[in-house]
């Protein structure tokens, strides 16, 4: 695991100094070493956090000729059946890395080699023959990379700082597009970042980048755009295209398959340690670490003080039932003043508090001497885990009433989410338009009344424009549930729940690894029909029995009360933390009127008005006010 960055300029033989300021940007990522591979006209640097090949695996590296150098962030799982495949082919190794067989792929089948990978990754490849570089991402976004070019340089990196050290041009300031859609979506749309001029490469993509012309000794350098290219692309059948197969046929090979993935990202040289929240995900990728390494594991969790947010004695339950060393750790009130310490290495607001107890959990291992963790993100997006596709099934039943019978549900006092009762106020059975609903932080006129100053550039719609002429094809005459659960696995998947995890993880120089995220495992799902997934009524599951395949196929190894219990989700109980009369000074400094209409984004009457709002209980207005907040600790941070 490491941290890169690179430069294509003119003069990056005489900008080696630039190239270490901006590599300085990400030793968090990599402690262990750092490396500099320096041409004409490019430059490549890397931070080391080692896991394979303790001793033989500095970056960047080349091939036998040194004509083709690699910096890479990340693990190939299946390096090993690569090299088999390479070697016969007259390809020479001199280590054990999964990074050097990225090079050799590279020669042998070009540039999308990235499709032969399986496992998590960002990595950035320079072919001197061709004066070309070629930068590349995982299929699901677990690893980022960033791009910018300005005044004829290109510029990458893993995290935004190294590029804001290489073109410091760039305008300091919340993109207008990017902050209406972070408000309205609680998270920042791939390909946009909320600085203006750098760019997200899209999960499952690369980009080519040519020197152009091909660049002479001492000579110059013109960067020609190149557009990113898909290299991978989950595809869910059209309705009636499923696989014929019973739900117990499925969930016995679905939990081969995950631990099969278990197995294969678990592949390290350090000891990998599991975390556990009380949930069926954490849980089952415990029991089935410790089933494949064939000794006790250790596992962490993370409990709350608010018993509404409170998981640690399921934790606790399957620890026991493990037998697992276990670790604790407790989050407090006084924990929320770590915030600022987050959105620094989040480099991005946020419109939840999430990352800070992930931040102590990952320190927490850290501490302990773990570097390799093993965590359940993406099971909710693989499975429809998580509250709103079952609530879209349910709205979804009521769309064709008539729209004044619609309306007046909406506003009944019935037990419903807000997100709820704008679906079916909505009446749209577009899925793209539903997704959007079910995610919305803010509606159009709470968000034009909060940042009126500004206008984002399609600001009049609550979906991100292009959206529909990325995901259109690949919905159409597609099963609801599997709309929704490709929807996911494009947008808030890769742009919050990766990206929290990396940043979080990485802060702490903590490699996070996400086996439920394994692309066999996803075409596998995909070809299923959505009753095995969610709903099937087979045993006495809350929450409309979702995750089905692995509730079905862990039955035995884990404690039934874990086993069934329906999903709840890393929350932070900021909405009480926001009732207080008044705040740590350093949140009521970020949001004192002089503050905000300093920053120039927000207007102050309106955040007071949604304070009052919140601390009297008339609206819950938590997650927007933690977005105005961190965006004023993003521009402390990034822009003074």
């Amino acid at each position: 695991m490491c941290g890169i960055c690179g430069l294509l300029a003119p003069s990056s033989n005489s900008n080696s100094d630039l190239l270490r300021c901006m590599n300085a940007c990400l030793v968090h990522r990599g402690p262990d070493d750092e490396g500099y591979f320096v041409g004409d006209g490019v430059g490549l640097a890397a931070r080391r956090l080692s896991i394979i090949d303790l001793d033989g695996g500095h970056q960047p590296i080349s091939n036998e000729d040194g004509s083709v150098w690699l910096a890479y962030n990340g693990e190939v799982y299946n390096h090993a059946e690569l090299r088999a495949e390479l070697e016969p082919r007259g390809h020479i190794f001199r280590t054990r890395t999964d990074t050097e067989t990225i090079v050799h792929a590279y020669e042998e089948w070009g540039e999308g080699c990235a499709v032969r990978l399986r496992g998590m990754f960002a990595f950035a490849l320079w072919d001197a023959r061709r004066a070309r570089l070629l930068l590349a991402r995982d299929r699901f976004g677990i690893k980022p990379l960033y791009y910018a070019k300005s005044d004829g340089v290109f510029a990458f990196a893993s995290e935004l700082r190294p590029i804001l050290t290489a073109l410091p041009q760039l305008p300091r300031r919340a993109e207008p597009t990017a902050l209406w859609n972070l408000l309205g979506l609680g998270f920042v749309p791939t390909p946009r970042t909320l600085i203006p001029g750098i760019y997200k490469l899209p999960a499952g993509h690369y980009l080519v980048v040519d020197a152009d012309p091909p660049l002479p000794l001492g000579g110059g350098l013109g960067v020609r755009d190149g557009r990113p290219t898909r290299y991978w692309q989950l595809d869910y059948p059209r309705a009636g295209d499923h696989k014929a197969i019973t739900q117990s046929e499925a969930a016995e090979v679905f939990v081969e398959r995950l631990r099969d993935a278990v197995n294969v990202w678990r592949l390290s040289d350090v000891p990998v340690g599991s975390l556990l929240s009380g949930g069926v995900d954490s849980a089952s990728l415990a029991a089935l670490l410790q089933e494949t390494i064939g000794a006790k594991i250790s596992t962490f969790s993370i409990g709350f003080t608010a018993a509404t947010h409170d998981e640690s004695a399921l934790a606790r339950e399957t620890a026991r039932y493990l037998g697992s060393h276990h670790h604790e750790l407790t989050f407090t009130a006084a924990d929320f003043d770590q915030l600022p310490v987050v959105i620094r290495h989040l480099e991005e607001p946020q419109c939840s508090a999430t990352s800070i107890p992930l931040y102590l959990l990952y320190r927490a291992c850290r501490e302990a001497g773990f570097k390799v963790i093993l965590t359940g993100e993406g099971a909710d997006e693989l499975l429809g885990g998580y509250h709103w596709f079952d609530g879209d099934a349910k709205v979804r039943a009521l769309l064709n009433l008539p729209r004044p019978i619609r309306a007046a549900l909406a506003r009944l006092p019935i037990r419903a989410s807000t997100a709820a009762r704008r679906v079916l106020a909505g009446g749209t059975n577009d899925p793209i338009e539903r997704y959007s609903l079910w995610q919305m932080v803010a509606t159009q006129d709470e968000r034009q009344s909060l940042i009126s100053n500004l206008r984002a550039n399609g600001s009049g719609r609550h979906t991100p424009a292009h959206w529909r002429s990325d995901f259109a094809s690949s919905l159409a005459a597609r099963r609801p549930l599997d709309q929704f659960l490709f929807l996911e696995s494009r947008t808030r998947m890769v742009d919050f729940i990766n990206f929290e995890v990396d940043r979080m993880s990485m802060a702490n120089s903590v490699e996070a690894r996400t086996p439920f995220l394994d692309h066999h495992l996803w075409e596998f799902c995909a070809g299923l029909p959505p009753e095995c997934k969610v709903r099937a009524g087979l045993m006495p599951v809350p929450a409309g029995g979702n995750k089905m395949l692995l509730r079905l196929g862990m039955a035995g190894r884990l404690p039934p009360s874990v086993l069934h219990q329906p999903k709840r989700g890393l929350a932070t109980p900021h909405a009480d933390w926001w009732r207080a009369e008044r705040l740590p000074a350093w949140a009521e400094e970020a949001l004192a009127p002089d503050a905000i209409a300093e920053t120039g984004y927000f207007n102050p009457a309106e955040v007071a008005h949604l304070r009052d709002l919140h601390r009297s209980r008339r609206a819950d207005t938590s997650r927007l006010l933690m977005g105005v907040l961190t965006t004023q600790l993003w521009h402390d941070e990034f822009v003074d």
